[in-house]
């Protein structure tokens, strides 16, 4: 699907509110067209899987009081691909891990994750990384988020 300019603005103003239903008539508003083509292009952005959802972010800090942080690893350099791989499956299904990334650089993951406390935070990272062929590892705490997003960005203009 070849997106056009009109696509690109809907997709940007969906990106300021995940609450589609309310949000269709300023959409069109706002896009210079009607309800009706709005939500025909939104239908066929999400065959394309071009939109994949419509989520809500909290900042579960302000409710509960959770501690989230980035863990940097990175693996010692003997580690082959096969490791690397399954090393990398088992980061995906641990559970305090909320977003798993494979950066270019140095680092051979950056993990964000979600617990209660330090202690918690603490035994996840001596327990669970300390079971992987980890050279390295840093963690930096979250102390506030400004920004996040759910994707690529679009222009709304």
């Amino acid at each position: 699907m070849k997106l056009d300019k009109l696509d690109m603005r809907i997709l940007g103003l969906l990106q300021e509110s995940s609450m589609l239903s309310p949000r269709l008539s300023k959409i069109a508003d706002e896009a210079g067209t009607t309800n009706a083509t709005v939500y025909r292009r939104i239908e066929a952005m999400r065959k394309e899987g071009i939109i994949v959802g419509h989520t809500t972010r909290i900042d579960s800090s302000l409710i509960s009081g959770r501690l989230e942080a980035l863990i940097y690893l990175k693996l010692q350099r003997n580690v082959s691909k096969e490791e690397h791989d399954r090393i990398a499956e088992s980061l995906y299904k641990a559970r305090s891990i909320e977003s798993l990334y494979v950066p270019i650089g140095g680092w051979s993951f950056i993990a964000k994750t979600g617990h209660q406390n330090l202690e918690q935070l603490s035994a996840f990272v001596k327990d669970e990384m300390g079971r992987l062929p980890v050279g390295e590892v840093k963690v930096e705490i979250i102390s506030r988020t400004m920004k996040e997003s759910q994707g690529a960005s679009v222009e709304k203009g």
